[in-house]
C-alpha cells in the first residue's frame, strides 16, 4: 500500500491570476508601507511573498469551516485590542436581568470620563470630519465588533452630504437581540455621538422588535477637535433625552417611575391605609430583629423611614435625626414615626431635632 507524500512546500510552481490595476497599485502600495514600517517582516519582503502568505492563511480560514462571507465580518486586531481593553467576557442570561432596573439611569459624564474620552479619542484618531470615507470606514471597522459580540443583529449608518460639502446628516440603526442590553447599548451610543458633535432630531425606539433609528446631524462641535466640555455635555443630554422623558418612563413599569421619585427628598411615601403601613413597619422589624446587629436596631429603623423621606439622618453615631413631615398634612404618620421609634428607644428633642437613646434591658 503506497503512503501519500505531502506537497512540497518549496516555492517553485506560479499561478497566473488577472486583477485590476487599481487592485494592483493598492496591493503594491500596501506592502510598500508595511516593508517600511517593519523591514524584517517576511511577509511582505515582496509582493509574491504577501501574495503566498495572504492565500495561505485564507486556504487556512476556509479548512477551519470560515466562508467567503465572513470576509465581510472580519473584526481587526486593533479594534478588537481596543475594546477588550475596557471589557470582558459575561453571561449574557445574567447581565441582561442584571441591568434591567437600569434602564433610565443616566450614564452621567462625569461618573465615565475614562470611557468616554478613551472612545472619543478612537473616533477622532480614525477619522477626518470632511472625509466621509474616513468616517465610514471606522464606523465598519466598529461594527464587525459588535456584530462578533453576539448582542447585536444588525447595526447601519448612512451619511448624507449638504449642498455646500458640509451639513452633514445621517441615519444611524440598531438592532439588538436582547432589550435590556439593546436599551442600554443604545442609550450609551446615543451618549456618544452627542460626544462627537452629533445631534440626534428625531428618534424611534420599537420596544416589541429591539430597534432604535436616530436622525441625525452634525453640529458645528463635529468639525472641532478641543473638547469644549460644558457644550457637549448639553449635546449629550439632549440626545438621552429622548430616552429618559417622562412620557416613555410613565409607560414602562412602576417601579421606573418610583425610582426617580426617590431621588427627590421632597417626595415622601405615603400609605393608602393604616393596614398596609403597619404591616410594612412590622415586616421592616421582624427582618431586623432576624436578620440585623441588635446594637444597631435603631439605626437600622431610622434607615427605614429615612428612605420614606419621612425624616433624614443626621449623624448614624449619635442617632441624631430631623422629621421631614409636614405637621399639618401628616400628622398621624408623624405619631406613628414617633411611637414606632419610643419602642425600643428613648427620645430626646433638641433645637427641633431629634436623638434616640437605647433603653437599658
Amino acid at each position: 500500500m503506497t503512503s501519500e507524500k505531502p506537497l512540497s512546500q518549496k516555492k517553485t510552481t506560479q499561478q497566473t491570476i488577472s486583477i485590476s490595476p487599481a487592485l494592483k497599485d493598492r496591493i503594491e502600495q500596501y506592502v510598500i508601507e508595511k516593508q517600511n514600517k517593519d523591514p524584517k517582516d517576511h511577509r511582505v519582503k515582496s509582493i509574491s511573498a504577501f501574495y503566498n502568505f495572504v492565500l495561505e492563511k485564507t486556504i487556512d480560514c476556509f479548512e477551519q469551516g470560515k466562508t467567503l462571507n465572513d470576509f465581510e465580518t472580519f473584526v481587526d486586531s486593533e479594534i478588537r485590542g481596543f475594546f477588550e481593553k475596557i471589557s470582558f467576557n459575561a453571561l449574557i442570561p445574567y447581565y441582561e436581568t442584571a441591568i434591567r432596573t437600569n434602564r433610565y439611569t443616566h450614564p452621567f459624564f462625569e461618573k465615565n470620563i475614562f470611557f468616554y474620552l478613551t472612545l472619543r479619542r478612537l473616533y477622532l484618531d480614525r477619522m477626518d470630519p470632511y472625509d466621509i470615507a474616513s468616517i465610514k470606514s471606522i464606523f465598519n471597522r466598529v461594527k464587525n465588533y459588535l456584530m462578533s459580540q453576539n448582542l447585536t443583529k444588525d447595526v447601519n449608518l448612512d451619511i448624507f452630504i449638504g449642498k455646500n460639502g458640509k451639513g452633514l446628516t445621517g441615519i444611524f440603526e440598531y438592532s439588538g437581540l436582547y432589550k435590556n442590553l439593546t436599551f442600554e447599548n443604545c442609550k450609551y451610543n446615543a451618549a456618544l455621538f452627542g460626544l462627537l458633535g452629533t445631534k440626534i432630531t428625531n428618534f424611534l425606539y420599537s420596544d416589541k422588535e429591539n430597534y432604535f433609528r436616530f436622525d441625525l446631524k452634525a453640529t458645528d462641535l463635529f468639525y472641532r477637535k478641543e473638547l469644549a466640555k460644558k457644550e457637549r455635555i448639553e449635546l449629550v443630554n439632549h440626545n438621552l433625552s429622548y430616552f429618559f422623558n417622562y412620557p416613555r418612563i410613565l409607560d414602562d413599569k412602576d417601579y421606573y417611575f418610583w425610582m426617580r421619585l426617590a431621588e427627590d427628598r421632597n417626595a415622601i411615601i405615603n400609605f393608602n391605609n393604616e393596614e398596609t403601613q403597619k404591616d410594612w413597619i412590622n415586616l421592616t422589624e421582624r427582618d431586623i430583629d432576624k436578620f440585623g446587629d441588635h446594637e444597631d436596631y435603631a439605626l437600622n429603623l431610622l434607615k427605614f423611614f429615612e428612605k420614606l423621606h419621612w425624616i433624614e439622618i443626621e449623624s448614624e453615631k449619635d442617632l441624631i435625626f430631623q422629621i421631614k413631615l409636614s405637621e399639618k398634612r401628616f400628622q398621624n404618620e408623624k405619631e406613628l414615626l414617633l411611637g414606632t421609634l419610643s419602642q425600643r428607644s428613648k427620645i430626646l428633642q433638641i433645637n427641633g431635632k431629634y436623638q434616640l437613646k437605647r433603653i437599658i434591658e
